[in-house]
């Protein structure tokens, strides 16, 4: 056999060698954060033993075999199950959880238990297994000293890192949440190994040396301060935005937690949590400052926000933008270096989607779970936090919880109407102890006081609501309506066009069924109309609620949940531009049949109007009845398991929370076949778990229309360099709309969808179903777009 070991060559045949990258990987792994740091090194220094064995070293020398042919990670698992592990359970903790995030670092953490009882992870390490040929474990335990690896040492080490772990949970969690922390714990470590392997893998391949660079907020804060002198015009509104940001500057001496940041709509939040985020981390030696929002929209205008207030550019990696409508260089490093940042978020800024934050946190697979560790030791802040589904409340309340009191990060959870996530049936958010980051005073909260909401106690038909618009637009000069139902946009747009025959009003329509491309033409359009003094009228379904900043004179509002409502309201007077409180007016729409298929909201609809009728004098915008609607409302959906993520799919009440914690449906199942308990230490079904989590319903098929570029990229799909197609693909993204089974299945059947590709299975919709008003129509309209670039 070749000596020394090898453990990779590169392009142009240079070796290193198997010692060099198992310490490198080891020493990487155990440098990205300073806890646990001794297990990290343990399953670095072991993840690719594997690879002392005569098969391989002649696959990477002499090219015998295929790529992925001869297997090299569970060898390592081999060693871990053949130490001694004591009488003690952290011998048996730290023995199932590091031969699990050996065995699978190439590919997905597995499930140590099925969720039907069938399958255990730990018949993989069985003495039958090691006797496989294909696994030369025999041959391999012989060459393992030149490896020169202390494993029984660090193995023991490693156990210490287990009872402060047990300990650190201990503080906060029990029961099914103690098991969901300990999953999490797995995945943490899991994410530290395959971001060393890689990292290692990758600065060889480069010849670089890796460097873990520590960031300086100094530089930041004092282009931030200076950024924020500018806002210096008195006004209620910005003497109000600035004593938020004030107290926001003192409480960045707070200690690590999870925290709350209540600022009343227009209060300049964004802002006011950065300046907190960025001495705080300062404070407290943060790594990372990750922002976290629950709309594009929100994101991009974000993003934007950021680099400005912190002087960087474009081209800079200080700030990774992780979301799907983001551009990329055509360079190709400037591309690859974006991939990597993407998966590892190890830059001082992240900007991303709650999306991309749980579909992270969920998952099992390597290449998503890789950038978890970096969520360590960070601050990572939570816009629009009442966003949040509420099927996914006691997920996201461990993710978090564990983040802070396991892994040092700092929590903000940010809203204009803080929802009560902390006081689900499980209790499993752990506050700080003075949880309010700032307290707004009244004062403050009566100056934010931009609006009054109007209830009428009158339902109106759809042409009814549009009468009462257009009444409002002629007061006022323009208005927003912002309806619950997609085509009840349509029959509100429709009608408008009819009063507005004489065109006095520029008219928008906003929704879903349209691509995120043409609905970010739509709203830039409407700031330029609204900017121009334009009298403009936008018709919209709640995409338009959350974070995007506009302001129209009047707003009217379908009856729906109180946070809602609020929400629209934040559209109307936004900065204060009338001393005046302008008026917000809400009607309830009859007959509002496609509510049964939106449950969320037809709840909150039926609770908003149980509380205006029980008190009529009370003023909505007011903490008691923000409060006595979430209150409401969580009784509602915190009944049985529904915010555990149920699968409907995965038998009678499976979710995903008991996948990732006791596993009950599996230990159930084993227990009926075998007889036995199941006795383990981990039963969690990461990988079940991570195939079936989505946080967008997957029941929608996506199309792309014929809007701006789409045609462009959709020729780049044809093109034979695969780069350009994947480049292609993540750009047709925003040229793409989500369709519900029967909208699709009524386009299908008027041959209105072809495919375009069969590898990445995309349907085009035929231009004539893509309306320049409304989007995607289920009738032709035979109109062109009147513009197709923007």
């Amino acid at each position: 056999m070749h000596k020394p070991l090898m453990a990779r060559k590169t392009a142009d045949g240079r070796l290193q060698t198997l010692h060099d990258h198992l310490h490198e990987t080891g020493l990487l792994a155990e440098g990205f954060e300073t806890w646990y740091s001794d297990t990290a090194r343990l399953v670095g220094e072991i993840h690719d033993l594997g690879k002392a064995s005569q098969s391989f070293q002649r696959y990477l020398l002499l090219g015998e075999g295929k790529r992925g042919e001869i297997p090299h990670a569970k060898q390592g698992a081999f060693e871990i199950s053949e130490l001694n592990a004591g009488d003690g359970c952290f011998g048996e903790l730290t023995q199932d959880m590091t031969e699990a995030i050996v065995a699978s670092h190439h590919g997905d953490l597995p499930d140590f238990l099925d969720a039907e009882g069938q399958y255990s992870f730990t018949d993989e390490i069985s003495d039958e297994c090691k006797e496989n040929p294909k696994y030369s474990w025999a041959e391999i335990k012989k060459n393992l000293s030149e490896l020169q690896i202390p494993v029984q040492r660090d193995f023991e080490r490693s156990e210490r890192d287990g009872q402060e772990l047990v300990k650190s949970i201990s503080g906060y969690a029990s029961g099914s949440s103690f098991d969901f922390a300990m999953g999490l714990y797995v995945k943490y470590m899991y994410s530290r190994l395959v971001d060393a392997d890689r990292f290692d893998a990758m600065c060889f391949e480069k010849g670089i040396k890796p460097i873990n660079d520590c960031v300086s907020w100094d530089v930041y804060i004092d282009h931030f301060e200076k950024y924020i002198m500018r806002f210096t015009s008195r006004s209620l509104i910005n003497d109000m935005r600035t004593r938020i940001s004030e107290e926001c500057l003192k409480a960045s001496g707070k200690p690590t937690g999870i925290y709350k940041l209540s600022v009343p709509t227009g209060g300049g939040k964004t802002l006011a949590s950065l300046r907190f985020a960025l001495h705080h981390a300062k404070n407290t030696g943060k790594q990372h400052i990750i922002y976290v929002s629950p709309y594009l929209t929100i994101t991009e205008q974000t993003t934007a926000t950021f680099r400005e207030a912190l002087g960087i550019s474009v081209n800079s990696d200080s700030l990774l933008e992780h979301y799907s409508s983001v551009s990329i260089s055509d360079d190709d490093d400037q591309r690859e270096n974006r991939r990597l940042a993407a998966q590892r978020w190890a830059n001082p800024f992240v900007v991303t989607t709650m999306v991309q934050f749980l579909e992270s946190a969920m998952a099992s697979r390597g290449t998503k779970l890789r950038k978890f560790h970096n969520m360590a030791n960070s601050v990572i802040i939570f816009d629009e936090v009442q966003s949040l589904p509420l099927n996914m409340v006691n997920l996201f309340n461990e993710v978090v919880s564990f983040l802070s009191r396991v892994l040092g990060s700092t929590i903000v959870l940010c809203t204009a109407t803080q929802p009560l996530i902390d006081t689900t049936r499980r209790k499993n958010l752990a506050l700080s102890e003075e949880p309010d980051l700032i307290q707004v005073s009244e004062q403050d909260i009566a100056q934010s006081r931009r609006t009054e909401i109007i209830v009428s106690s009158e339902d109106k038909t759809v042409d009814q609501f549009a009468d009462e618009v257009y009444k409002r637009a002629k007061e006022g000069g323009n208005c927003l309506a912002i309806v619950n139902l997609k085509s009840e946009a349509r029959a509100v747009f429709r009608r408008l066009q009819q009063l507005n025959a004489n065109e006095k009003f520029k008219l928008i329509h906003l929704s879903t069924s349209m691509c995120g491309a043409h609905r970010k033409y739509q709203i830039e359009y409407a700031r330029t109309l609204l900017d121009s003094g334009e009298p403009v009228i936008c018709v919209s379904t709640q995409l338009i609620e959350a974070g995007v900043d506009i302001s129209f004179k009047r707003v009217v509002r379908a009856m729906a949940g109180l946070d809602s409502i609020l929400q629209a309201a934040g559209r109307c007077n936004r900065s204060g531009e009338s001393p005046v409180p302008q008026p917000v007016y809400v009607f309830s729409i009859r007959d509002e049949r496609g509510l049964d298929h939106l449950p969320d909201i037809k709840d909150g609809k039926r609770i908003t109007q149980e509380l205006v009728y029980d008190y009529p004098a009370e003023d909505l915008q007011s903490g008691f009845m923000i409060h006595e609607f979430y209150k409401r409302y969580f009784a509602k959906k915190d009944q049985g398991s529904y915010m555990d993520y149920v699968l409907p799919d995965a038998g009678k009440g499976t979710t995903v929370y008991d996948l990732l914690s006791k596993n009950e449906a599996g230990r159930g199942s084993y227990r009926n076949r075998t007889g036995n308990e199941y006795g383990r230490a981990f039963a969690q079904a990461f990988r079940t778990a991570g195939s079936k989590f989505k946080v967008i319903d997957q029941q929608a098929k996506s199309v792309v229309v014929e809007y701006g570029q789409a045609s462009y990229y959709l020729a780049q799909l044809q093109d034979d360099d695969f780069k350009v197609k994947l480049d292609a693909l993540r750009h047709l993204q925003e040229y793409t709309v989500s369709l519900f089974p029967y909208e699709y299945d009524e386009l299908s059947r008027q041959e209105a969808l072809s495919q375009v590709d069969e590898d990445f299975d995309i349907f085009l919709l035929n231009s004539d179903f893509y309306s320049a008003d409304y989007g995607v129509v289920l009738k032709p309209q035979g109109l062109p777009l009147e513009f197709l670039s923007i």
